[in-house]
């Protein structure tokens, strides 16, 4: 067959036209025969470079992902999934909304934190807001600041610190 008139040749003309329809259908059967095609997704990414209609340049986005082939990992590199979280980490980890009432200009509002922040700052002034943050077993656990990373770890023990 002639690699002019091959079917991905075609449909990556058709590309090129005006009317969005006709593209969007072109992106569309691309995604459908196109899968771990890197012509296409070479073909793909310099259409985006010149689209200028917002749905297309998604769609194409969209069908680069579909068409992309991942790349199977060995079994050194798989790692198992902890079936177990420490409930103590999580909720370290974990961010939060709270409802705050900022002592220096009294407005009131929300501020998300994460769990081992003990202070944060108000979006009205800019004030430094401090809350006490309750005690974890990761304190006391032996391996507490592996579970949620070093430098959260510092945090949350200079936040207990002030608390006390």
């Amino acid at each position: 067959m002639n690699e002019e008139h091959s079917p991905m040749k075609l449909l990556m003309q058709r590309l090129q036209h005006n009317e969005s329809e006709v593209v969007r259908q072109a992106l569309e059967e691309i995604g459908r025969s196109g899968k771990g095609n890197r012509e296409a997704i070479k073909m793909l990414q310099d259409f985006l470079k010149g689209e200028r209609r917002m749905p297309l340049r998604v769609l194409a986005v969209q069908t680069i992902a579909k068409i992309k082939e991942s790349p199977q990992s060995s079994a050194k590199e798989f790692k198992k999934p902890n079936v177990f979280q420490c409930p103590g980490a999580e909720k370290i980890k974990r961010v939060e909304i709270l409802e705050v009432t900022c002592p220096y200009c009294h407005q009131k509002g929300t501020a998300s934190v994460a769990g081992f922040e003990y202070e944060f700052e108000c979006e009205s002034c800019g004030g430094m807001i401090q809350r006490d943050i309750p005690e974890s077993c990761i304190e006391k656990c032996p391996v507490g600041s592996e579970c949620v990373g070093e430098g959260r770890y510092q945090k949350y023990l200079q936040g207990r610190k002030k608390a006390t």
